[in-house]
């Protein structure tokens, strides 16, 4: 009998589910879909390939659960930074575009997911959900400095001040440096939001 490391059956197999889901997100990250296998993720945690099975029973199950750990954890940040931030929608900008890249300099960033092939098409559209749901803080951001611009459309702002953070986040990821590169997306973008004239910003300058 496989010797238990926790005080019962059902929080030993939970952290082992837990390790089993790290080691999948971490390969996903680094390799791509097609390295977050039964094999490799066993490999990586310790364990026989067909105690993986007993967790997930598919690659793609696997592959789903890695893509969720992902997004929970970038949301978990975002959304303790946010509070911390407090209403004030330019520090929230500042927190946001800064654990955004954070994220993306630690190697763990779910934006690179939208561009890799080989999820499964079921985990598809709920990669799209949970991208949205990570999204919405910079739409509502977006959308109260939009409201300062007369006819601004807030939804095509925040497409583009969400394509200036991905392209922030991947000079980061290519080791551009993060103080560096954070400071100039946020001005980069408050520019961009601020309506023309002294004292019009709804946020801090």
């Amino acid at each position: 009998m496989p010797r238990i490391e926790a005080p019962t059956v059902a929080e030993h197999r939970e952290m082992r589910r837990r390790e089993v889901v790290t080691n999948a997100r971490e390969l996903l990250m680094r390799e791509g879909p097609t390295g977050v296998t039964p094999a490799a993720v066993a490999k990586a945690t310790g364990l026989a390939r067909s105690s993986v099975y007993q967790y997930y029973p598919t690659t793609g199950a696997l592959i789903g659960a890695a893509v969720e750990d992902l997004f929970a954890l970038a949301q978990e940040r975002v959304d303790a930074a946010l509070a911390e931030a407090g209403d004030d929608p330019g520090a929230r900008l500042v927190a946001y575009v800064g654990t955004t890249l954070e994220l993306a300099a630690q190697g763990h960033s779910p934006g690179r997911t939208m561009g890799m092939t080989g999820i499964p098409a079921k985990g598809v559209a709920r990669l799209r959900e949970l991208h949205d749901a990570l999204a919405a803080p910079l739409v509502e951001i977006v959308g109260r400095y939009a409201a300062q611009l007369p006819g601004a459309d807030a939804r095509v702002l925040a497409g583009l001040a969400s394509g200036t953070l991905s392209g922030a986040a991947m000079l980061v990821e290519h080791g551009a440096p993060l103080p560096e590169v954070t400071a100039a997306t946020v001005g980069f973008v408050s520019a961009a939001l601020r309506p023309a004239g002294p004292g019009s910003s709804p946020g801090h300058e």
